[in-house]
């Protein structure tokens, strides 16, 4: 005894709505992507450690402007003071640091009654090749002199 199963071809299509399926999808789509970090850096931070701020989008206030070109010649507010040493500080440097901080500070009197201004802050700009020491040592000799806030300028790609 075999049994015959009929099987009835169905003369009608079914159409499936997928609408909403792809709008869930697409969500889930840019979800994922935003939350997704390509980075392998992975930091766990010790406790009670803060991270500072960045600033790099604010607008610049007025500050000295310290160049070093590729060649170590120092420029202070497009202001040729020297060259640097090759090892150690530079006293030149230190000197006219110490200068512009005093003549921004007797400028800055009559405005500091209206609005905080930072006489902390300089302006750094290097060579893209320039080494991390020549980096360290300004910097260095830009503490010594009472700036103590440092931005650097750099080419921006936006």
């Amino acid at each position: 005894m075999k049994k015959r199963f009929n099987r009835r071809k169905s003369s009608q299509e079914v159409d499936v709505d997928i609408t909403s399926l792809l709008d869930i999808l697409t969500i889930l789509l840019v979800f994922l992507l935003q939350s997704y970090n390509s980075s392998d850096l992975k930091l766990d931070l010790a406790k009670g450690m803060e991270l500072a701020d960045s600033k790099a989008r604010e607008i610049t206030k007025f500050a000295p402007v310290l160049q070093i070109t590729k060649n170590s010649e120092v420029f202070l507010n497009n202001k040729s003071i020297g060259r640097l040493p090759a090892s150690g500080s530079m006293n030149e440097l230190t000197v006219a640091l110490k200068t512009q901080k005093e003549n921004t500070a007797k400028d800055n009197a009559s405005k500091r009654a209206n609005q905080k201004l930072n006489e902390e802050l300089i302006n750094l700009v290097f060579d893209k090749d320039m080494d991390y020491e020549i980096v360290q040592r300004v910097m260095n000799d830009s503490a010594h002199a009472g700036y103590s806030q440092f931005k650097f300028i750099v080419k921006g790609n936006y």
